[in-house]
């Protein structure tokens, strides 16, 4: 530590001010987003196997630091406990574990992809390139994606819904939410190449002056919008005009604010039929398999060039 570190510290701090005398979840939610966390516990830029296979040809396992602390340390500890606090034994007598390495390994391979914000001023920091104030995001691209089994014989997101089944313009309907991002259209839940900062109206969804969501978001008090940090829809609202041409809405501008749609939480499969095959859309070298029942496309405009030959230019208002 030092005199340039104290406002991160600081920050981390508060995670316990705010959530001390709160929900328990809640605080280990905040801690594993942490840059202090991820870089004490060394599972920041961990990548899953199948990455570094794919781009090195080497076999390694991804970091185990913080998927064993977090058990050992922070949650379960290593024995299964009676209601009275004593250890609970098997037949021969002995404490039964709580984990095993199996789960260690399984659950190292949830905290692949983690990765800092953007670097950002206006905090103590000499290091300008390093942002431990924001929260971690988890970049795709390192993330792992293989099923996760967990400690009771079941797999990790058993109990929520599909991708596929979420009804048509979740966001939309009840309990959908919206984070405050400012007066800057860069997300915070998702990661794409390119920003949308630079890449104009494929990425921001501006709600019409009759959109309901719009006036939801905006709330207006005496003609002036109060906007709240983060806003959930109470009940199903219609759309209007583009809104009921899109499947999801993720940046969306309000006036001269932009608010971040966090879709519910649900389970994308690694392995389905009829898969497509995707590209990044600025590289050909990097694809994969699609899921041909989600969103997952570009666009493209063709016009006629010279000798006969079709030209795609991409163009899109959202």
């Amino acid at each position: 530590g030092g005199w340039d570190h104290t406002e991160n510290f600081l920050n981390y701090y508060d995670i316990f001010v705010r959530h001390g005398l709160g929900n328990f979840v809640n605080i280990l939610r905040e801690v594993t987003f942490n840059p202090l966390m991820a870089e004490n516990l060394t599972f920041q830029d961990s990548k899953s196997g199948s990455y570094l296979f794919e781009t090195t040809g080497s076999y390694t396992h991804a970091d185990e630091n913080y998927a064993r602390e977090l058990m050992q340390l922070f949650t379960i500890g290593v024995f299964l406990l009676n209601d009275d606090g004593t250890k609970m034994l098997n037949e021969n007598g002995e404490p039964i574990p709580t984990f095993s390495n199996d789960e260690v390994m399984s659950f190292a391979r949830v905290f692949t992809g983690f990765v800092q914000s953007q670097p950002r001023g206006n905090f103590e920091e000499n290091d300008s390139s390093w942002n431990a104030i924001d929260e971690l995001i988890v970049d795709p691209i390192y993330h792992d994606k293989f099923p996760k089994h967990d400690l009771t014989g079941g797999y990790i997101g058993d109990g929520y819904p599909l991708c596929v089944d979420l009804p048509s313009r979740m966001f939309l309907r009840k309990g959908a939410t919206y984070r405050l991002l400012g007066d800057s259209p860069r997300p915070h839940a998702f990661i794409d190449e390119g920003t949308p900062m630079n890449d104009g109206p494929a990425r921001v969804f501006e709600l019409g002056e009759n959109s309901r969501l719009r006036e939801i978001l905006c709330n207006s008090v005496n003609g002036s919008c109060q906007f709240q940090m983060t806003v959930t829809l109470d009940s199903n609202i219609e759309c209007d005009t583009k809104e009921c041409q899109v499947d999801e809405a993720r940046v969306l501008k309000v006036h001269d604010v932009y608010y971040e749609y966090i879709r519910p939480p649900c389970v994308e499969q690694v392995f389905f039929n009829d898969s497509k095959k995707v590209t990044y859309k600025n590289s050909f070298r990097h694809s994969s398999c699609a899921n041909p029942l989600l969103p997952h496309a570009a666009e493209a405009c063709c016009t006629e060039g010279n000798g006969g030959t079709l030209t795609a230019t991409r163009y899109t208002e959202y």
